[in-house]
């Protein structure tokens, strides 16, 4: 009985070790926001422009993610730029992107409540129970792969776009990134379902490569072909993300009606030993009762996860990276056809604006979401709006498993 207890010793060690680094990683991040900020007020107070510069240059005012203002100066249209070279005009400081005003100290960061890694964990949970319910309704996974390669085939009417979305036709398999993401997964309902189908699709298709076109060419559009369509195209999903924002994937998890309860339970070893002990009395208490939570706190961290299973055994709770639905703004951009250049071409280069990376940079800023004065579509996918015409880029209301259902 010594060496349990030895172990048991440990591992009580190990969670207050592990209470103490959460602690001193908020005080380590809180410590390097505060230099940062310092840095970046510094370097704010050494940029001087010259006159020279400040006649013919101009700035970008945007929004950065968080929000708040940025201004972008010292840029200079291409074709004055040799002009300005050539006399010299000079900038002292670094031209970098304007900073918030030091007098408002350093902005404070809010720790997230999962870490990269557990995001990681239990998104790739909710693409692996995506996938097994494109398994179960193949009709919707005919939509999702046709929803992918629509605006692919018809850029001139939905325009183009280099945001991530919920497939990658040019990726690998996905089975493998899976398991590296969360090494549970083999335990989940949903894993076993595409399993099973990935079992019974090894045992019917042929052999070799080379029979693989006469085989399907053979079979059943409605039954075989479609129900192999599901499962390949659930290989493609890209769902694994490293922090809580909005998620394409959202869109399939919509259309598929997924309820992740049947495919994800709260326990120690998927949820309650990735988090920090205050975040386990939080869940309990929102979960269950106030109540029920109050003892949590006087426990060692060990004994707080057990007690939390225990106590949510019963209770359909999800974290909230589990069941979030909102989708992510898509932009996108217009093609150009060469004579078109008044319509939508930059009025300092002779370039079309066809490209991705040239038609973005002179973009940026310079619309408002879901407007088309620039070629710039904001707008939301399960947005639903007027039909389109040529040279705007509409969102696409995402069919459901009940429309389809109901279509049929």
């Amino acid at each position: 009985m010594r060496l349990p207890q030895k172990l048991a010793g440990k591992l009580e060690a190990l969670s207050e070790d592990d209470e103490s680094a959460y602690e001193e990683a908020d005080r380590l991040d809180a410590e390097i926001e505060r230099v940062n900020a310092a840095i970046v007020a510094l370097e704010s107070r050494a940029l001087v422009w010259d006159t020279q510069q400040m006649a013919e240059a101009g700035a970008f005012v945007i929004i950065d993610p968080q929000g708040k203002l940025l201004i972008e100066r010292g840029l200079v249209r291409r074709e004055n730029s040799a002009a300005l070279d050539a006399t010299g005009a000079t900038v002292t400081g670094t031209p970098q992107a304007e900073a918030a005003d030091p007098a408002d100290g350093p902005v404070p960061r809010t720790k997230p409540v999962h870490s990269a890694k557990l995001c990681q964990r239990l998104t790739a949970h909710r693409t692996v129970a995506v996938h097994a319910e494109m398994v179960a309704q193949p009709a919707v996974a005919l939509a999702a792969l046709l929803r992918h390669l629509v605006p692919q085939a018809l850029p001139e009417h939905y325009g183009y776009t280099s945001a991530r979305d919920y497939l990658a036709l040019s990726g690998d398999n996905n089975r493998d990134s899976l398991l590296r993401a969360a090494d549970d997964l083999p335990t989940s309902a949903a894993w076993n379902a595409v399993e099973a189908q990935r079992a019974r699709w090894t045992a019917e298709l042929p052999a070799k490569r080379a029979d693989l076109l006469p085989w399907l060419a053979k079979q059943d559009p409605g039954t075989t072909l479609l129900d192999l369509l599901a499962f390949c195209t659930g290989t493609l999903l890209d769902g694994i993300a490293g922090e809580e924002k909005p998620q394409a994937i959202s869109a399939l998890a919509g259309a598929l009606n997924l309820d992740m309860t049947r495919y994800w339970t709260p326990t120690r070893a998927t949820y309650f030993h990735h988090v920090s002990k205050a975040r386990i009395g939080e869940v309990v208490s929102v979960a269950v009762s106030p109540k029920v939570a109050a003892d949590l706190g006087k426990m060692k961290k060990v004994d707080a996860a057990a007690a939390a299973e225990l106590r949510l055994a019963k209770v359909a709770w999800l974290p909230e990276i589990l069941t979030d639905t909102e989708i992510p703004v898509t932009p996108s951009w217009e093609a150009h056809d060469d004579d078109d250049g008044e319509a939508g071409a930059d009025e300092h280069d002779t370039d079309t604006g066809n490209g991705p990376d040239d038609a973005q940079e002179d973009d940026d800023g310079a619309a408002e979401p879901g407007t088309d004065h620039s070629g710039i579509n904001n707008t939301a996918y399960d947005v639903v709006v007027s039909p389109a015409t040529a040279g705007t880029q509409p969102p696409w209301p995402f069919p459901t498993a009940a429309g389809l259902a109901h279509a049929s």
